[in-house]
C-alpha cells in the first residue's frame, strides 16, 4: 500500500505525517513491545479489578493499550539515544510525532477519551525535563519531583482508554474520580521500580529517581526518598478514605493486587558519582 504524504498530513499540525491511515503504519519494534509488556501486566493486575475485568478481558483491549504503551518505549528508546549523544534537550521531541500517531488512532476508532491528550502532552513534557536534569549540574528536589509525577502519565493515558472503551467518558472532574485516585499509586510504582533498577541505571547513566535524589543528596539519599514513597502512599490511602463501601473496596483492590506483586523494597546504599 503506497500512502502519500499529502495524505499522512494530520489536521492538528501539518508537519507530522499521520492521519486516517495511521493504523495501517509499520511503527513498532519488538524492543519496545518487549519492554512495554511489563507496564501492560500491571495494567491488567492493577486496574482490571476496578472495573470487574479479568485477565480473560484482556484481549479485547489489548490492541489499543498494546499500541500506546509500545509507542511510549519507543520514544524512551530514541531519547535515551538523545541523552547519550549529550544533548541537552530535545530539539525535535521523539514524542511530538508518536503522540500524533496515537491521536489518529484513537479517533480513527472512536476511542478517544476527553482527557487523554492532556495526559500525552504530559508525558512529552517528561521527556524533555528528564532530558533536562540529565544535562544539569544544578538539579533540586523540586525537579525531581515534578518529574516522578509526569513520568507515570502513560499509566493515564491507558486508564482514560480503558474508560473510553467502558463507555466511561465523563469530561466533568467528579466523574473521572479513578483517574485522581490511582495517581499517587501510580508515582509511587515508578520510584519503587527504579529502586530495582538503580545499579544498572547508575552504569548506563540512564534517568533513575533514586539515582537523582543521590545527586541532590548525596548519602542521604535513602532518607528523603524514604519521605517520598511515604509521601505518596500515605496521599493513596488519605483520598481512597474518603469513600466506604463497594466504592472503597474497589480501590482498595489495586493496592493489594500492587503489595502482593510489589513487596516494600528495600532501598540500596548510595552510589556517590563523580
Amino acid at each position: 500500500m503506497t500512502i502519500s504524504k499529502a495524505t499522512l498530513t494530520t489536521t492538528r499540525d501539518p508537519g507530522i505525517l499521520v492521519n486516517k491511515f495511521a493504523s495501517k503504519i509499520s511503527c513498532i519494534s519488538y524492543q519496545s513491545m518487549r519492554r512495554s509488556s511489563r507496564v501492560l501486566r500491571e495494567f491488567v493486575l492493577y486496574y482490571f479489578p476496578i472495573y470487574n475485568l479479568s485477565m480473560n478481558d484482556f484481549f479485547r483491549f489489548y490492541p489499543i493499550l498494546g499500541f500506546i504503551e509500545a509507542l511510549v518505549y519507543q520514544t524512551d528508546d530514541e531519547v535515551e539515544k538523545i541523552q547519550s549523544e549529550g544533548y541537552e534537550k530535545l530539539h525535535a521531541s521523539p514524542w511530538h510525532s508518536k503522540q500524533e500517531m496515537i491521536l489518529a488512532v484513537l479517533e480513527e476508532y472512536n476511542l478517544k477519551h476527553c482527557q487523554v491528550e492532556s495526559y500525552m502532552q504530559k508525558l512529552g513534557e517528561y521527556f524533555e525535563l528528564e532530558t533536562q536534569i540529565l544535562a544539569t549540574s544544578h538539579v533540586t528536589h523540586g525537579m525531581i519531583k515534578k518529574a516522578a509525577e509526569l513520568r507515570s502519565s502513560d499509566y493515564r493515558v491507558l486508564h482514560c482508554t480503558l474508560l473510553k472503551m467502558l463507555g466511561l467518558n465523563y469530561s466533568e472532574d467528579e466523574l473521572n474520580e479513578e483517574l485522581r485516585l490511582m495517581w499517587p499509586l501510580e508515582v509511587l510504582n515508578d520510584i519503587e521500580d527504579d529502586l530495582m533498577f538503580y545499579s544498572e541505571d547508575v552504569a548506563a547513566k540512564h534517568y533513575n529517581t533514586y539515582r537523582m535524589f543521590v545527586k541532590v543528596y548525596g548519602e542521604k539519599a535513602p532518607y528523603y526518598l524514604k519521605k517520598e514513597l511515604d509521601f505518596y502512599e500515605s496521599l493513596f490511602h488519605k483520598q481512597i478514605g474518603r469513600f466506604s463501601g463497594i466504592k472503597r473496596e474497589s480501590f482498595i483492590k489495586p493496592w493489594n493486587a500492587y503489595r502482593l506483586d510489589h513487596p516494600v523494597p528495600a532501598i540500596p546504599e548510595p552510589i556517590l558519582e563523580d
